[in-house]
């Protein structure tokens, strides 16, 4: 187990030095920086999970509405470069994840 362990430290360290994990650590910090914007953004981002998960059938026409409601949220430079860096670095430990179990439930 030890070795499972230091094996999962040494791809913290790498996810760590990863391109996308210091943009997104670069993104997150600008955004950061601006209370209002980060609050509102994490506002957005709460109200649009709370649609994907409680509305029944197809949420479409409700998130369209809250992306149309938060147009100049959504197309803020600090905002953009923010949510292109969490999604790249989602991707990533996606990535990481599928990888690292992949087969374990094949036998």
């Amino acid at each position: 187990m030890d070795e499972i362990t230091n094996k999962c430290k040494e791809l913290n360290h790498l996810l760590r030095e990863s391109s996308e994990y210091i943009t997104y650590v670069q993104a997150k910090n600008a955004i950061m920086a601006n209370e209002s914007l980060y609050y509102s953004l994490m506002d957005f981002k709460h109200m649009y999970t709370d649609v994907l998960q409680y509305t029944e059938g197809n949420p479409y026409d409700e998130i369209l509405r809250m992306c149309n409601e938060n147009d100049e949220l959504l197309h803020n430079s600090t905002v953009n470069e923010y949510l292109r860096a969490e999604s790249a670095f989602s991707r990533l430990v996606k990535k990481v994840l599928r990888e690292t179990s992949e087969g374990l439930l094949d036998q």
